[in-house]
């Protein structure tokens, strides 16, 4: 009788067929990206356009207008992250005032929410410390918590958009696994 230990070829065959889903997601994540933006690419003329054709839109239509040219123009951000992470690579990060991008998500959801949903925010004009990131990947994430923040009131009720400077002392750290002393916005 011969006896073997095969966990580890086990193992590596695993690894090796989650290698080959990951590289596959990747292919099918960039031609997915290519015809979103074959999509995206009519939308953002026409959003465009369309206020050169038309001198005489009101301001609620052109503010719709602006949110959609400004929302394709998240889409096409996107499509590029997406891009960016089938190839394996990094997005760019820039250094950027937080406050900025929650009012222009706070916008988006007081035009397109419903109006049974109230939005309230308390964002600071300038005194938010600037962070080091990704705007298209922060700004997706921040439109998801608040996506989801509606999904959880189908009946209306009250959005709260609410940022601050933050300083996580040693003690704070200590009681939060993941938690690094230092100043958060």
């Amino acid at each position: 009788m011969v006896s073997s230990d095969i966990t580890e070829k086990k193992q590596l065959e695993r690894q090796f067929y989650r290698t080959q889903r990951l590289e596959s997601l990747g292919t099918l994540a960039s031609g997915i990206a290519h015809d979103l933006n074959n999509v995206f690419t009519p939308i953002l003329m026409i959003s465009q356009l369309l206020p050169l054709k038309f001198n005489d839109i009101d301001r609620q239509t052109q503010e719709l207008l602006n949110t959609l040219e400004d929302s394709t123009k998240r889409g096409v951000d996107l499509v590029k992250q997406i891009l960016t992470f089938a190839r394996g690579t990094e997005g760019k990060q820039i250094v950027l005032q937080v406050g900025h991008l929650l009012k222009e998500v706070a916008k988006i959801a007081q035009q397109t929410f419903p109006k049974s949903i109230k939005i309230h925010t308390e964002i600071p004009a300038n005194s938010l410390w600037s962070v080091k990131t990704d705007p298209t990947q922060l700004h997706q994430v921040l439109m998801n918590i608040v996506v989801n923040a509606r999904d959880a009131m189908p009946n209306g009720g009250m959005l709260s958009i609410r940022a601050e400077n933050r300083f996580i002392d040693q003690t704070y750290a200590g009681m939060n696994l993941d938690a690094h002393v230092g100043n958060y916005t």
